[in-house]
C-alpha cells in the first residue's frame, strides 16, 4: 500500500468499524427498526404503519476511474422507489408485501463496465411489531438484478433477518440479524450488527447499516445528523461476446458506494420524513469478484434527497 492511498484506507476502515458491516447489507424495514417515542405502557402503544413508501435520489460527481490505469471520469445517479403494506395475521405479527425498484446510472469511460444497473424486486416478510417500532423480521426479496436482462442467471432472493434487543427501556438498542444473496461475490452470507443508543429526546447515536448517524433533534419536526451511508448491490451483467477480457461475459458484478456526509430531516408531520443530506462519496467500487477484476473511483462529491411516508 502507497503513502497515498492510505488516508482513503483509512476512512474506509473507519466506515467498516461504524457501520458494523463491510457491505450493504439493509439492516431492516426502513428506520422503524428503533421508532422513536415507545415510552407509553405496553396498553398504549402506537399502532404500526400499515403502508410504507420511500422514493430516494442521489447524484454522485465525476471522478476517476481505475484498475491498473486510469479509464477516465465517471459519475453515477442513482434512483429507488420502494412501497409495501402490512397485513394483520395475528398478535402482533404482520404479513409485508410489496415492490422495490432501484438504478444506477454511470458516466460512459473506457472501462469494461456497466452504464447501469438495476432491480426489480417483490417485498415479502413478516415484521413482529412494538408499537409503530419493529422488534424481529425476516424480508425476502425476490426479483431481477441486473443491466438489462430480466432472466433466470439474474434471478435472486435477498434474504434478511434480524432481531431488536432492548439493553435499557428507551435508551440502548441492540440489532443482531444476517442476509444471504445467491449473486453476492464478496459475501453471501454476511452477520449483521449494530447499536442504538439515545440518552435523551435530543442526541442519538446510531451504529446500524446501512446508515450509522448521530443525530441532533432540537425540536421534532427538524434534526441535522452526521454520518456514513453505504450504497450498492450485487447483479449479473449481460451477455456480450465482444467485451474485453471474455471473462466479463455475463458476469457477476458487486457495486458498492462508502459516503461520509451531513444532512437534515424535516418532518412537516409525523408520518412524513424529508432526509436532505450531502458530503463525500469516499470510494466507488465495481467489482467483478467471481472474474478476479476490480475497480475503484477516487472521492467525489455527493448529494441525496429522500422522503419517506408511512402511514
Amino acid at each position: 500500500m502507497t503513502m497515498n492511498n492510505f488516508p482513503r484506507r483509512l476512512s474506509l476502515a473507519a466506515a467498516f468499524l461504524l457501520s458494523l458491516s463491510v457491505m450493504p447489507g439493509w439492516a431492516g424495514p426502513e428506520s422503524q427498526l428503533f421508532a422513536r417515542g415507545e415510552t407509553k405502557p405496553a396498553a398504549g402503544l402506537e399502532k404500526p404503519s400499515i403502508d410504507l413508501f420511500s422514493f430516494r435520489s442521489s447524484y454522485v460527481f465525476e471522478s476517476e476511474l481505475e484498475n491498473d490505469g486510469n479509464f477516465g471520469k465517471q459519475d453515477a445517479l442513482q434512483n429507488q422507489f420502494e412501497y409495501s403494506h402490512r397485513f394483520l395475521l395475528t398478535g402482533n405479527f404482520y404479513l409485508r408485501a410489496g415492490l422495490a425498484y432501484e438504478r444506477f446510472d454511470f458516466g460512459q469511460t473506457a472501462a469494461p463496465v456497466p452504464d447501469h444497473l438495476q432491480s426489480l424486486a417483490g417485498v415479502i416478510g413478516i415484521d413482529y411489531m412494538h408499537g409503530s417500532a419493529v422488534g424481529a423480521f425476516i424480508q425476502f426479496r425476490p426479483g431481477f438484478y441486473t443491466e438489462n436482462d430480466f432472466d433466470s442467471a439474474s434471478f435472486d432472493i435477498p434474504t434478511t433477518l434480524g432481531r431488536i434487543f432492548v439493553l435499557r427501556e428507551d435508551q440502548l438498542y441492540l440489532f443482531l440479524g444476517a442476509r444471504a444473496a445467491f449473486l453476492s461475490g464478496r459475501y453471501p452470507v454476511l452477520p449483521l450488527a449494530g447499536l442504538v443508543y439515545r440518552p435523551n429526546s435530543i442526541w442519538s447515536f446510531e451504529a446500524v447499516a446501512p446508515e450509522p448517524r448521530i443525530i441532533y433533534s432540537p425540536t421534532k419536526s427538524f434534526s441535522v445528523f452526521v454520518g456514513g451511508e453505504l450504497v450498492g448491490g450485487s447483479y449479473r451483467t449481460d451477455r456480450n461476446d465482444n467485451i474485453v477480457p471474455p471473462k466479463l461475459d455475463g458476469a457477476q458484478i458487486d457495486y458498492t458506494d462508502y459516503r461520509a456526509g451531513v444532512g437534515i430531516i424535516y418532518s412537516p408531520c409525523k408520518a412524513v420524513k424529508i432526509d436532505v443530506a450531502g458530503g463525500y462519496a469516499i470510494e466507488r467500487s465495481i467489482d467483478f469478484n467471481r472474474a478476479g477484476e476490480d475497480f475503484k473511483t477516487d472521492a467525489a462529491p455527493y448529494f441525496r434527497i429522500s422522503l419517506k411516508a408511512n402511514f
